[in-house]
């Protein structure tokens, strides 16, 4: 006989305890499309539908800022495709996608060097180069490739990834320092490639953000990934290394040997969250613990140090060799739309690994004095910065565009939301909407929007044309198409594991896991659960190869809710699956041994 326990007073369970959600687009997902889709309407109106591209300047309203300059910079194509291309995936509007070609075929035509190889930055309307001696840097070079990836992990259109990997070979021709003392992107370059000098965090994790995470996750190509853990472990070698011995933050600027560079003291809120949210994937792809301690710890820091805990989202700029705020002229200290996006990706991520809702009220804070203070209701998308309490700076003015700012952001930020809200938070399914071209040939196209592993969701319906189609694994979350046949197809993906938010009371009918408490562990957790009706039950763990490694339930068990405690000591350090089967239900969750 297995030991448990059983409670006979467990009807009225909140798995949040203290903390309850607050911000209605996490209560509710759903409203993130709307919002996604009111910032891809604004970006619209800046397109230059004569001679092609987005406009860099950008009013309040909307309308192109002459005054500021006629510019149609790179980066804004690529950012701009990358917003456009996220909201048709939410909306399904065919516009959007159009609108994102539009927008790379101009940075094709205009943005790349045919002498040099790699981008130009800062283009004319006519989409003619402003200056032949500007620098190119990791920076640009790696954030030309953010819209190219996007738009074709949702069409897989050949065309667009033989320039996807125009870019990404010249950065590894050109950037990638292969001194195995000293490996990692380089910073800057003249403009033929000369010079070539310095590391840095944008050379660094934007490296991530900007494709190599999403290659990686479209190929499963063993060359992506082991460029992708290099630069994880530049960030764990480096940037959290360099910690130890700053009052806030992390040195962001080195020398080509990465030594510290000592002119470059101010240290960014937004790019430690950015640090841990790129750790906390790369261990659902990696399960090295030192990954998310990083993780653990980087959002900590800012949350003890650069966390406003009264009205909600990470302050913006402080000096890591003082520990002071930077106030750039201003009284009050202010926030930047795209960091507060960086806490709320992040948060939301940490939770779904940890189940610790500490990460969950810092999202849901963050999210809400977004959507109340950052989101422009009057014209659409959102302000670049706010003071503390969410006020207008009125000496900083009200643009929405510049050479800093485009749709990416504020779209990603939607994007995630209804991503992890949906399917982290509720426990709920979210859908996606591609679409794939017919070709001559069949298909086999990975569907991996989310770095969590297979064991996590899975694909549970697509339609093609809104008509329904059967050719997929749901399992693997592979889109099986034939030669002469596409569309556009909406998937529907399937969260396989109960969330840490099912709160509210258990009703007789409900049959959930929750996750175990204790996470990480060592050596023991306990588990608890609840079966709506008298069953043959199963609660065993396995490791991520499938095989299992402990059995710690089966026998008969009346309706009600139990609790297991499990005890790991011969186990290795690492993530491991725990499988509920009550009957013909089933459900499975992550758990994490650290030693």
């Amino acid at each position: 006989m297995k030991y448990f326990i059983l409670f006979f007073g467990l009807l009225s369970i909140s798995v949040l305890g203290q903390y309850q959600v607050k911000c209605q687009y996490l209560l509710d997902p759903s409203k993130a499309i709307p919002y996604v889709d009111s910032c891809a309407k604004f970006w619209l109106a800046s397109y230059d539908s004569t001679l092609g591209g987005f406009y860099t300047n950008v009013s309040r309203n909307g309308s192109v800022a002459t005054s500021s300059g006629t510019q149609k910079n790179m980066m804004t194509q690529s950012r701009n495709a990358y917003g456009m291309t996220r909201a048709f995936m939410l909306t399904g509007n065919e516009a959007y996608l159009k609108k994102a070609s539009q927008a790379l075929n101009f940075m094709y035509q205009h943005a790349w060097d045919n002498t040099n190889g790699g981008w130009y930055w800062e283009l004319d309307k006519n989409g003619n180069l402003t200056s032949n001696s500007t620098n190119k840097t990791a920076f640009y070079q790696h954030y030309a490739l953010l819209g190219i990836i996007a738009y074709y992990e949702t069409t897989n259109d050949t065309a667009h990834w033989n320039w996807l990997m125009n870019g990404y070979q010249s950065n590894e021709q050109h950037l990638w320092d292969s001194r195995s003392q000293y490996f990692g992107y380089y910073d800057t370059a003249a403009n033929n490639w000369t010079n070539i000098r310095a590391k840095s965090f944008n050379g660094t994790v934007d490296a991530i953000t900007t494709h190599l995470l999403h290659l990686y996750l479209m190929t499963k190509s063993d060359t992506y990934k082991t460029r992708l853990l290099q630069i994880v472990d530049n960030m764990k070698n480096h940037l959290v290394a360099s910690m130890s011995s700053q009052k806030i933050g992390f040195c962001e600027g080195y020398d080509s040997n990465w030594n510290f560079d000592k002119t470059d003291t101010m240290t960014i809120m937004g790019h430690i969250l950015k640090t841990s949210w790129c750790f906390a994937r790369a261990y659902q792809i990696v399960p090295d613990t030192t990954y998310l301690s990083a993780a653990k710890n980087l959002f900590a820091h800012v949350m003890q140090k650069g966390y406003d805990a009264q009205y909600g989202g990470p302050y913006k700029d402080f000096s890591r060799n003082t520990g002071s705020m930077l106030m750039w002229g201003i009284s009050d200290t202010a926030k930047a739309w795209w960091q507060m996006e960086q806490a709320v990706t992040a948060g939301l991520l940490l939770y779904e690994i940890t189940g610790d809702e500490s990460y969950l009220k810092v999202a849901d804070e963050t999210l809400n004095f977004f959507m109340t203070y950052f989101v422009d209701h009057t014209y659409g998308e959102v302000y670049e910065n706010r003071a503390r309490n969410g006020a207008y700076i009125t000496s900083w003015g009200d643009m929405k565009g510049g050479s800093g700012k485009a749709g990416y952001h504020s779209i990603e930020l939607g994007y995630y939301t209804y991503l992890y809200g949906n399917m982290f938070y509720k426990n709920q399914p979210a859908s996606l909407y591609y679409y794939f071209s017919p070709m001559t040939i069949d298909r086999t196209i990975a569907l991996n929007p989310l770095t969590s592993g297979t064991l996590s969701y899975k694909i549970q319906s697509i339609t093609r044309n809104d008509t329904a189609y059967t050719a997929f694994s749901s399992a693997d979350r592979v889109l099986n198409i034939p030669a002469g046949v596409g569309g556009k197809f909406k998937v529907t993906y399937q969260p396989n594991a109960a969330s840490y938010a099912d709160n509210g009371t258990i009703k007789a009918t409900d049959f959930i896991l929750y996750q175990n408490f204790p996470n990480p562990f060592n050596p023991s957790t306990t588990i608890k659960f609840h079966i709506p009706a008298l069953s043959q039950v199963s609660l065993k763990v396995f490791d991520l190869l499938g095989n299992e490694v402990a059995e710690l339930i089966h026998d008969e068990l009346q309706a009600g809710s139990y609790e297991k405690r499990f005890v790991a000591t011969n186990l290795a350090s690492g993530v491991y699956v725990y499988r509920l089967v009550a009957g013909s239900l089933q459900i499975a969750k992550k758990l994490v041994i650290v030693k």
